[in-house]
């Protein structure tokens, strides 16, 4: 009996360790189900594409009523906060802020809010729109679009895309669904296009857990923007950008915007041989008279420029100081007259001037009436200390001027400072596609404003003035001027002081003070200093010797010419030098 309950309590004690390790098997077998689907889980939540939509007005970040998202070339660029929208939308018609058109797609288009006009000029046409009108003119002949040319708001001039596209070379959608967005591509764009091998989604970024910004269909074309390696960045064609994958991008091809509109020809007025000019100043009409004593000390000339017009008012009017007399003894000579026009002898507004479109209108009809009333062979513009606010004005005056100089077999040359940071808004490269002739001011190097004593062109500053306008302008239509006179610096207790000193007046200068000037190569000049009682002086000598190296400039460079501030002032030895340089 006891032999049988020992037994009785090994098979309890089996029973229970059976049941222990059932139990233990089912617990890992519970864990390790859990950690599957946990694992499974994971899996899932990081790999799984996400369902999520991101909404277009959250991308493009548009907060206006009827403001556009402006897509140039597959690039978007946002408006910053406070700015004006780059981009409207006027129920399905697209148009661009002038800003937004002039920075990035043509910089020719300017607008005058004073007089509400719109202003733009071809290779052979101006073309005038006015505010809130279809019309507009091409000269004189009117033409129409289907919507306002101008429209304002936000204290912005917007262009209407349909007139844009008449004179720039693009191609645009206007997209209205769920987000306003234009989408522009310019002529001679290159871009790599491919199709769409199934149906997909186009994601913010590259993954499957990015948010969807739209369906896009098998077969759709796309422009591939940027290649993330698994990802694409892309523009649909409904003009939404985002990313696809790789593998559902097909058919890759390059393609070139194609132009829709005909190549401009800039037409040139080509004066026969090297230009030997002289600007001529002439301060009042008895000054003309002297014209047979300034030609009879000159040798081989074969332009003047008489400073005969300039501003004289804020409506467009000029002062006039020509003489028919003059013109005729210049002709009788061989002797063209290209009369000077600059802006630096009377108190007027200039910006105001050249930005109202009524006052330049009256100014290019005054040039043009008066040139064609003396029988000038042309004008010379010498715009000088303009302030960066006039800058459209500005060229839009030399455009439409050069257009009526061209009509009336007119040559037409501008003056320009030696190229630098601050007179970039001169904009010398439009200025050759309209001008016959670009003249580089090649002095001044230090000037009366300058705060030390320098020379007035050293020969490093002249050539970095070739150069740097050879970079915008064609060597055949730059004219290097050079000049005939120079700086006297003193230098007392007083401070610095400087007057401009004629090159004929140098020799008994220092005759005089009994001084010896010395060579610097480095900048071809000739330096002198001396002390006259209290004053320290000090002068960078101009002669026929610092000439030639500029002369050499002008040909080594095949420039088409030269010019000379101001006839009077050389050295009568000067022209046998200038002789060896007419080719």
């Amino acid at each position: 009996m006891a032999e049988g309950r020992r037994i009785t309590r090994r098979e309890q004690h089996r029973k229970e360790q059976r049941k222990k390790k059932r139990l233990l098997r089912t617990l890992i077998l519970v864990i390790f189900s859990l950690a599957v689907a946990l694992a499974a889980g994971v899996l899932i939540y990081r790999y799984a594409p996400t369902t999520e939509r991101m909404g277009l007005n959250e991308f493009f970040e548009l907060t206006g009523e009827n403001e556009a998202a402006v897509i140039l070339d597959t690039e978007y660029v946002k408006t910053p906060e406070g700015e004006a929208p780059y981009g409207i939308m006027e129920g399905s018609d697209p148009y661009l802020s002038i800003t937004y058109l002039k920075a990035n797609l043509d910089s020719g288009y300017v607008y005058d809010g004073v007089e509400n006009i719109l202003r733009y000029v071809t290779d052979k046409n101006v073309i005038t729109a006015y505010l809130g009108s279809p019309d507009y003119f091409v000269d004189k002949d009117p033409a129409s679009v289907t919507v306002p040319v101008v429209l304002v708001e936000n204290n912005e001039a917007y262009v209407a895309l349909e007139f844009v596209k008449l004179f720039t070379d693009i191609n645009y959608e206007a997209i209205t669904e769920e987000v306003n967005r234009i989408v522009i591509e310019t002529a001679g764009a290159e871009k790599q296009v491919a199709y769409i091998g199934r149906n997909t989604e186009l994601r913010r970024y590259g993954g499957v857990k990015s948010r969807i910004l739209s369906d896009i269909a098998k077969g759709t074309k796309v422009t591939i923007k940027e290649n993330y390696g698994k990802w694409s960045f892309v523009l649909s064609e409904d003009g939404v950008l985002g990313c696809v994958r790789n593998n559902r991008l097909k058919d890759k091809s390059t393609e070139t915007v194609a132009a829709n509109l005909p190549e401009r020809t800039y037409n040139h007025l080509k004066h026969e041989g090297t230009i030997n000019m002289a600007w001529h100043q002439v301060t009042n009409t008895t000054a003309n008279e002297n014209l047979p004593e300034v030609l009879a000390n000159t040798s081989g000339l074969n332009v003047i420029s008489p400073t005969w017009f300039y501003m004289n008012d804020n409506a467009g009017g000029i002062a006039n100081l020509a003489s028919t007399d003059y013109v005729n003894t210049c002709h009788a000579n061989g002797i063209q007259v290209w009369a000077l026009f600059s802006n630096l002898e009377a108190e007027v507004d200039d910006t105001s001037v050249l930005n109202t479109t009524s006052a330049r209108d009256n100014l290019v009809n005054n040039l043009i009436a008066n040139a064609l009333l003396y029988n000038l062979d042309g004008i010379n513009v010498d715009i000088e200390a303009l302030h960066s606010s006039a800058a459209d004005g500005y060229i839009e005056f030399i455009k439409e001027l050069s257009l009526k100089c061209e009509a009336n077999n007119l040559y037409l040359s501008v003056d320009n400072y030696v190229p630098s940071e601050y007179t970039m808004f001169y904009d010398r490269a439009t200025q050759a596609k309209y001008a016959d002739y670009v003249v580089i001011m090649g002095y001044d190097e230090y000037n009366g404003n300058s705060e030390t004593p320098g020379p007035t062109a050293s020969i490093g500053y002249v050539r970095d003035g070739v150069a740097n306008t050879m970079a915008e302008v064609p060597a055949d239509q730059i004219i290097l001027g050079m000049p005939f006179y120079t700086r006297l610096w003193s230098t007392s207790d007083a401070g610095l002081d400087v007057s401009a000193i004629p090159m004929k007046a140098i020799p008994s200068l220092l005759e005089t003070y009994e001084v010896s000037p010395q060579w610097l190569d480095d900048q071809g000049l000739y330096y002198a200093e001396y002390q006259d009682e209290l004053e320290y002086m000090q002068i960078w000598i101009e002669n026929s010797e610092t000439l030639e190296l500029k002369l050499q400039e002008m040909k080594n460079k095949g420039l088409a010419g030269m010019s000379f501030w101001k006839l009077g002032f050389e050295t009568p030895e000067i022209w046998n030098t200038v002789a060896k340089y007419i080719y």
